[in-house]
């Protein structure tokens, strides 16, 4: 079933009061708020909190808070951007002033960082694939990189990091991943041939130990990292001449080859690859404007690509279905034969 971006107004039980003085803030269900007035062509309820006695908007601490355009049209502007249509060609199509759609493309990417923080956490995923894709901001001569970490099974993204094609993006990258999982020891992670992430891997994902010294005098040996054999990477390393693939190398860079047997066998893949996370680059880059090869799109500034990225990608973790997604239905149903398929929900 597809999720639609419309705004629905939330019961008054399942709001809470935002004062962070008060001894319900935070707090569903406690019955400390009531309907203080009424305001706006959107009918905004402005509520009060029985047990501080603070007024705030319901809007208070959300993506629509002091917007200053009606709801229909700021959602209309959500849309359009997470279709791969421009500022500008938003603004013309919109009737709207192009400051207006940066203005909630900044507050559509801050507010989907914060839910994506908050809400994916002790994810439970086994086999995983990254990459990198790049963009360019202010000309096409100035690239800038997102990296992206997706749980294969649910074509779920785990991370999303922007930022410069180096170390630091890739270390960054695997970090926060790190930090998502319940289970971190436990992965089979597939990545192109990039030298970074073998680098990497062992510290980000790795049991830390330090060596015993040898000797009584002189420096302890530098920290090393065990891979146990529940954790595995393997680079899928594609040898290129002018432009056109001829060779592809499968190097088995840390723990056994057991276990990325295991993961291809839950995956049903004959060999390694990253097919699923190159499949989300196309749709990303379809997604973004930003992102778009062989046009002369490109960002104005750094900051409306960084928003435009995180709001596509919580766009594509949460509203968005997938027709990957699918088992064969057990019964049919109506006219279609037992091809039927089930669009199954995604990782939460």
């Amino acid at each position: 079933m597809k999720k639609n971006l419309e705004i629905t107004r939330l019961p008054l039980e399942s709001l809470a009061c935002v004062s962070p003085d008060c001894q319900d803030y935070g707090l569903t269900n406690a019955e400390n708020l009531y309907i203080r007035k009424v305001y706006g062509k959107d009918n905004i309820r402005y509520l009060r909190c029985r047990t501080c006695q603070e007024e705030f908007s319901e809007r208070k601490n959300t993506a629509l808070w002091n917007i200053r355009i009606r709801e229909r049209k700021a959602v209309s502007i959500a849309e359009h951007l997470s279709e791969g249509n421009s500022i500008k060609g938003t603004s013309r199509l919109l009737r709207v002033d192009p400051s207006t759609v940066r203005r909630l493309n900044k507050k559509a990417g801050q507010h989907s960082k914060s839910y994506h923080d908050e809400k994916v956490r002790d994810i439970k995923a086994r086999n995983l694939q990254a990459d990198e894709r790049h963009g360019f901001v202010a000309e096409k001569t100035q690239p800038s990189w997102e990296a992206e970490l997706m749980d294969v099974e649910s074509k779920f993204i785990l991370s999303h990091v922007q930022g410069a094609r180096n170390e630091q993006l890739i270390r960054e990258l695997l970090r926060d991943s790190a930090s998502r999982l319940i289970a971190p020891l436990e992965i089979a992670l597939f990545t192109d041939g990039d030298a970074k992430y073998a680098t990497v891997f062992p510290e980000m994902f790795g049991q830390a130990y330090q060596p015993a010294r040898k000797g009584e005098k002189g420096r302890f040996p530098k920290t090393r990292y065990r891979i146990p054999r529940s954790l595995a990477h393997v680079q899928i390393i594609k040898n290129r001449e002018n432009m056109r693939l001829k060779t592809i190398e499968i190097r088995y860079t840390h723990g056994s080859q057991k276990r990325i047997e295991q993961a291809l066998l839950e995956l049903g893949y004959n060999v390694p690859n990253t097919s699923a996370i190159e499949r989300r680059n196309a749709t990303a880059r379809s997604m973004s404007k930003a992102q778009v090869r062989k046009t002369l799109a490109f960002a104005k500034r750094q900051e409306e690509k960084t928003a435009l990225g995180w709001w596509t990608t919580t766009v594509y973790n949460w509203c968005r279905e997938h027709r990957s997604l699918r088992e064969e239905l057990s019964v049919p149903q109506g006219k279609k034969s037992t091809s039927n398929v089930l669009l199954l929900w995604r990782l939460a």
